[in-house]
């Protein structure tokens, strides 16, 4: 038998009083009362809040209709209308309401393993509001969204219909068992590895602790989305990726996630065309461009190419210049051509130089980072690094320059600058692996201005005082179990307004070295000039005068001899010569480039108690090898470095490895030549240390990780006897609360060692870097 079932929706309508026909009331007429005809539960007072007609202004119909579409926007009623009447002169505005029936209870039924005040928390309503379909839909969703996130993939959540017409709002949860994933699985990849993908994707597997192993149904969507965008942005432009579930037959609650890939052709470019360019030719493009015919069709370095392009443009004054690409798809099978086309636009000069948000801090310290003027080529690549050198001063949390609209071939640049506390006032305590546990008491003033003396105590206390001209003052107690430290450090970097950095440290320290204890009282100044422009562009020349007194002391019975030859006061000077060549990009975290310096530090140049010399010289390469979506930099970094002393030394001015900025995974001055009954570490007179380290981002651009292999050795004279090395990996972690300087975690493992060598698999510490 056929049952036909046929279903008579019947409606209501609400609708207002009709009311005579009147003429409307004109605008502008004074409104003698607001009003509302209706409410139950809903207080007046609440009404007025939301509508903006008021009494005694003149009265606007738009003004009238915007206040009944935000009353409905409330969700609290079923209809508004309004209508306007004229009384004795002045207008009366009603606003005539239908409120939504309230909501009688609130139950959640069924909900065992998340607890109901969470779930509450997802409906978003509660018992006396008024009774919203769509809030009680959503509050659904939003339960069912909860139980999906803790793993409950079969879990379901159903409305009781019949309750919610008595105004009972009644949710019925079926959880079912929770569902982890066990295994993540990918069929259909040739060309690349499961390991690498998996990097690509959020769905995880469970991880006792680690890692809840919830399956959720969306991001597995999304995995496959990013999936499909990887593999085509690998050069697999038709590429398809979706996923299926695999259940355990015995226990449904175990899941494998399986991604099925079909990878198609990876096409490759045939041919690069350029239209639109009339300025440069064809080759003078083509030059920046990595992406070459014969290469995979990579969206990385498209990506890139198109950058480079845009500066080629941009360094020259074509601010407004566009790139852009097609691939092109030929009769040829998994080949494309690349089009560049490219809109040129007008060449333009700066105009004026314009600077905001520097509220203490003088136009001058900003301006000299610029390297541009007005009259000059607007080039948006010098723009660009003078950002980053004005962000770099450490004076300011954010520096953007805007070219503005252009006049007469003539853009104004717009500086704005975020201005950083300038002052820190920091107590605490630190602890390191190679000086131990330290309390420490910093107060510094990163913009500090020696000649902005105060003329009020007010001024002086409200911090008005000594600020604004970008020098830098600084003064450190830290008194230590193994180290203990008092530092006075005042900067001018442009010292008379010159390219002239102007240094000056005054220095107590005291570190218990083991076989003995080593006092420092000094004075250090340094004169450094940097060129960054012309021929020149790049290098740099300083000059540093050191002068200390040493003092050795509590040297331990059968010390080694060396380490007894030193017991006393000494007296030092010297005068320290250095150039220095630095083509990286960034002072803080370098990923292009190269620095290298030699010195030479004549200890004796002044007079005192010793003569010797000390060349030394230092290399580092940079090269970023990845570029994420985020703009986050995988980086390489090789360096070497070489020192060697021409003359006798004593044991304080020699050379020791280990540690940061040396052979990590062995102690601070743990690789030394040793000497003595107990082989005290007394130094060296050569020291070649050599490695590289690759770092790349974990989290958004506060963790990074990284990998390196240290390498080196310290000998008494100019030779190699004895190899180190160690590898290992670690953490970067950039917090705000410490400005640029980074936490540095590292494990390092040696692989080459020597006799005696004393080693430290863990390292920690504020600040150090490769």
């Amino acid at each position: 038998m056929l049952r036909v079932t046929v279903l008579v929706i019947l409606t209501t309508r609400w609708a207002a009083p009709a009311a005579a026909q009147t003429p409307p009331v004109p605008d502008g007429t004074p409104v003698g009362r607001v009003e509302f005809a209706g409410l139950d539960t809903i207080s007046e007072s609440y009404c007025l809040r939301v509508v903006k007609t008021r009494e005694r202004q003149a009265l606007s119909a738009t003004q009238v209709q915007e206040d009944v579409r935000e009353l409905l926007k409330t969700r609290k009623f079923l209809n508004v209308v309004a209508d306007t009447r004229v009384e004795a002169g002045e207008a009366t505005v009603t606003f005539r309401v239908q409120e939504k029936p309230a909501v009688v209870s609130l139950e959640i039924v069924g909900a065992q393993a998340i607890k109901q005040e969470k779930l509450f928390e997802e409906v978003g309503f509660a018992a006396g509001e008024p009774l919203d379909r769509f809030l009680v839909g959503r509050g659904r969703e939003n339960i069912l969204r909860k139980y999906k996130e803790k793993g409950y993939y079969y879990a379901t959540v159903e409305l009781d219909e019949a309750a919610l017409r008595d105004g009972r709002v009644i949710y019925r949860v079926s959880e079912g068992p929770r569902v982890r994933v066990r295994k993540v699985r990918f069929e259909g990849n040739r060309a690349f590895p499961d390991a690498r993908l998996k990097l690509k994707i959020q769905t995880k597997t469970y991880l006792w602790i680690f890692r809840s192993g919830a399956f959720d149904d969306e991001q597995a969507e999304r995995d496959a989305l990013d999936l499909q965008q990887f593999y085509r942005d690998e050069g697999f432009l038709d590429a398809r990726v979706g996923y299926q579930l695999e259940f355990d037959e015995a226990a449904r609650e175990n899941l494998a996630v399986v991604f099925v890939i079909e990878e198609g052709d990876r096409y490759k470019v045939e041919e690069i065309t350029i239209e639109g360019n009339q300025v440069f030719d064809d080759d003078r493009l083509k030059s920046e461009m990595r992406l070459v015919p014969g290469d995979f069709l990579r969206a990385e370095k498209l990506k890139e190419d198109v950058r480079r392009v845009q500066d080629v443009y941009g360094g020259y004054g074509f601010v407004d210049a566009g790139v852009d690409t097609r691939s092109d798809f030929t009769e040829t099978p998994g080949v494309v051509i690349v089009r560049y086309l490219i809109t040129e636009n007008k060449q333009s000069r700066v105009g004026r130089i314009t600077i905001r948000g520097n509220i203490r801090t003088k136009d001058e310290v900003i301006r000299r980072e610029l390297r541009f003027y007005p009259g000059d080529l607007y080039s948006t690549v010098k723009a660009r690094k003078a950002e980053q050198e004005v962000r770099e001063t450490g004076l300011f949390t954010r520096a953007t320059i805007t070219p503005l609209e252009d006049k007469n071939g003539l853009r104004e640049a717009l500086v704005e600058v975020d201005e950083r506390e300038a002052i820190d006032f920091l107590i605490g305590v630190g602890v390191s692996t190679d000086s131990g546990l330290l309390g420490s008491l910093t107060i510094e003033n990163r913009n500090f201005d020696i000649g902005a003396w105060p003329r009020t105590w007010g001024q002086l206390f409200r911090g008005q005082a000594f600020r604004g001209d970008g020098q830098r003052l600084r003064l450190v107690l830290e008194p230590g179990t193994e180290v203990s430290r008092f530092r006075i450090d005042y900067t001018e970097p442009y010292l008379l307004d010159k390219e002239l950095r102007f240094d000056q440290s005054f220095y107590l320290f005291e570190r218990n070295r083991g076989p003995y204890d080593e006092a420092r009282l000094g004075l250090l100044t340094g004169l450094s000039k940097r060129f960054r422009s012309g021929p020149l562009d790049g290098w740099a020349v300083e000059g540093a005068v050191r002068v200390e007194q040493v003092e050795i002391d509590d040297v331990k019975a059968f010390a080694a001899r060396d380490i007894r030859d030193a017991r006393g006061d000494h007296f030092l000077t010297s005068f320290k010569g250095s150039i220095v060549r630095d083509t990286t990009d960034s002072r803080l975290l370098p990923s292009e480039g190269y620095r290298w310096s030699f010195s030479w530090e004549q200890v004796g140049a002044l007079g005192g108690d010793y003569s010797f010399g000390k060349p030394s010289t230092n290399f580092t390469f940079y090269k970023t090898l990845r570029t994420d979506i985020f703009d986050r930099k995988s980086i390489l970094a090789m360096r070497a470095d070489a020192a060697y002393i021409a003359g006798d030394a004593p044991v304080f001015e020699r050379y020791y490895a280990g540690g940061f900025g040396s052979i990590r995974g062995f102690e601070f001055r743990g690789v030394s030549p040793r000497q003595g009954v107990y082989d005290d570490p007394i130094g060296g007179g050569f020291i070649l240390l050599t490695g590289g380290e690759y770092s790349f981002p974990l989290y958004a651009k506060t963790v990074r990780g990284v990998t390196f292999l240290d390498m080196g050795t310290v000998e008494r004279d100019f030779e190699i006897t004895g190899w180190r090395a160690a590898i290992g990996f670690g953490l970067r972690i950039n917090l705000d609360f410490f400005g640029p300087v980074p936490i540095v975690l590292d494990f390092g493992f040696p692989i080459a060692d020597e006799n005696n060598d004393e080693k430290r698999v863990f390292n920690f510490a504020f600040g150090a870097s490769f």
